[in-house]
């Protein structure tokens, strides 16, 4: 496990991570590549990257540029990828936010830089129980963000949890 960034900037009306942990803290990406590589280099095969908010990487840090390998990176979602692809290790990417910018990191699936799955926290699928548990995304654009991913990578396997029960969720909305 390579841990990106600590806390988490939503406040999701079931969570109490922002409470426990704080505001999203992202690590540089320097020092992120530098220990995966490390991991790779004594052996490890699989990198499972993960923080409470993963698509959220570097936006604390307004994207800060570091040096790795000789080259100017982004503290950035896309750029941390493209770097791990770099090392030959699996890369499987845990609690990633549907956010838009996402759909960037599919060519790498597809091309074979890192592993063809995603961890995405849904929750749930219905558009009240969403609202109301306070999430930053909505039932429907997952679904056409997900037939979009399967169009640029077919092989993509998700992962995902959901809340059953949540209250005030009706036999309708479950």
């Amino acid at each position: 496990y390579v841990k990106i960034s600590e806390g988490c900037n939503h406040k999701c009306s079931f969570c109490i991570i922002p409470s426990m942990r704080g505001r999203l803290a992202s690590r540089p990406i320097d020092e992120v590549l530098r220990e995966s590589e490390q991991l790779v280099r004594v052996g490890v095969k699989e990198l499972l990257i993960i923080s409470q908010d993963t698509s959220a990487y570097g936006s604390d840090l307004k994207y800060a540029k570091r040096g790795w390998r000789g080259a100017e990176r982004e503290t950035r979602f896309l750029d941390l990828a493209r770097g791990l692809g770099e090392l030959g290790a699996w890369v499987r990417l845990h609690y990633v936010y549907p956010y838009p910018h996402v759909d960037e990191i599919l060519p790498l699936m597809a091309e074979g830089l890192i592993l063809p799955y995603l961890d995405v926290p849904l929750q749930h699928s219905h558009p009240a129980v969403l609202k109301r548990m306070k999430r930053p995304a909505s039932g429907e654009k997952n679904l056409e963000r997900i037939q979009r991913w399967r169009e640029i990578c077919p092989q993509i396997v998700i992962r995902s949890t959901f809340i059953a029960g949540f209250p005030g969720e009706t036999e309708q909305e479950f």
